[in-house]
Formats: C-alpha cells, structure tokens, sequence
C-alpha cells in the first residue's frame, strides 16, 4: 500500500484512502454509513440522528476505521478493545469471552462493519483492504486474539479466508435486532503457526507506523455524540464525563 496525505491507499482502488478516524466528521461519517447499512439490512431501527453509535466506540480504548472516496466514508469498522466496558459481544457470549480473560489473554472485537455496497462480492477487496490495516493495528498494539460476532451467513469469508475459528453456538442478538450471530475468534500466535495461503495479505507487507496509531477521541466530540444517543434503544449512561 502507498501512503496518502491521510492515510494509505487501498490496493483495490489507490483512489480510495484508508486511514483511523481522527476527526469528528470521520467518526460520524462512519456512523452516518452504519445507520445507513444497518437499517437498510435489518439490523436496527430509524431514530431522528441517522447515526448507528454505540457506547463502546466513545472510549479511548476503540478505533474507527475508515475508506474514504475523496470526503466520502463508504466502508467502515471499529476495533473494541477490552477496556471499561468490556466487549459488545459478551452481551451473549459471556463465558467465551470470560474463559480467555482468566488465561490472561489480550482481545479486541471487530465491530460495526458496515459498506455503502450491499452486494459482498463488490465490497470484498475493499473490506480485506480495511481489515489489513485494522489487523496490523491490533497487533501493534499487543492484541492477542481478535473476536467477532457475525451473521451466519457471513462467516464463511473469516472462517476461509482471515483464519478465524467458531467459538460457540449460534444465539439471537438483541442488539442487532434479533438477529442471529455466531462467535468468531483469531489467534495471532496461532494464525502465525498455522498461516493460510492468504496471511501474506494481511502481514506480508508492513504498513507505516503512523498510520497504526490510535487516534484518540476529544471530550467535545464524546459529549456531542453522546447527545444524539438514542437513550429509549440502548442504555448509553455508562458513558460519562469523568472518562475526559
């Protein structure tokens, strides 16, 4: 990948830059798509801001990625790391998640993934071009193992080509609307070991140390996204003040 004045380019489309959201009309032009997306695919309802957020990707210990088409966000996810809050998918998955905390491991969950195309075949390069940079970041920053909970459907692209495994049964997730989900979940140490064909593309090429830094969230834009939650859909009030 070649760097960009923001970011690094994406090598399905050098037009397209990929970078760690940094300023406020990044984060809510990556929570602009996901309501879009979500709503468009069932996974949550309308509310009068138009943003899918979720508390956890206001503390300092998530990121949100993004793919810019000139100002345009069209592909996005965020990386969870276990912090304050824990992790969104132990909601129902409790005990996958407690059993690797007691082996003193170090997780991060992959969230709100969410593409302008609708089609997963036309959003593919680009998502691997994401979850490249999202990968090499986790890893960066001492990231044991990567956890996802993912619609059945969709669990044939981590299990075959990012070298995920299943965790756990397939449960309802309230969160995305009842939805099912299923836990997913990558070991660095083993991915290594036991690389697929395709672990060169995500680790065979390093990409610049400064495009791997977390980009943390100012008190101002937390307080102003904080009040656009929609406190009648999910409790936000974890989230407070004293985290600036």
């Amino acid at each position: 990948m070649n760097a960009t004045a923001h970011g690094v380019a994406a090598q399905i489309c050098p037009d397209v830059s990929l970078k760690v959201a940094a300023t406020r009309e990044d984060r809510e032009s990556a929570f602009r798509l996901i309501y879009s997306s979500y709503v468009q695919t069932g996974l949550c309802g309308e509310n009068s801001s138009q943003l899918r957020i979720t508390p956890y990707q206001l503390l300092s210990t998530t990121d949100v990625f993004i793919a810019q088409l000139g100002n345009e966000t069209i592909c996005t996810l965020s990386l969870v790391r276990d912090g304050e809050l824990g992790l969104p998918m132990e909601d129902i998955f409790e005990s996958q998640i407690a059993e690797r905390r007691a082996a003193g491991l170090r997780l991060a969950e992959v969230s709100c993934l969410a593409d302008r195309r609708y089609d997963t075949k036309r959003s593919f390069g680009l998502f691997t071009d994401l979850s490249r940079l999202m990968a090499q970041f986790a890893e960066r920053h001492g990231i044991d193992q990567l956890l996802v909970a993912v619609h059945p459907r969709h669990a044939g692209i981590y299990l075959r080509y990012m070298n995920f495994d299943i965790i756990g049964e397939q449960r309802d997730y309230s969160a995305v609307q009842g939805n099912p989900a299923v836990p997913l979940c990558l070991d660095f140490n083993e991915a290594r070991t036991n690389p697929l064909t395709n672990w060169d593309k995500f680790f065979g090429e390093r990409l610049p140390s400064d495009v791997l830094e977390p980009q943390l969230i100012s008190c101002d834009d937390r307080e102003y996204f904080q009040s656009l939650f929609e406190y009648d859909e999910l409790s936000y009030q974890s989230i407070g003040t004293q985290l600036c």
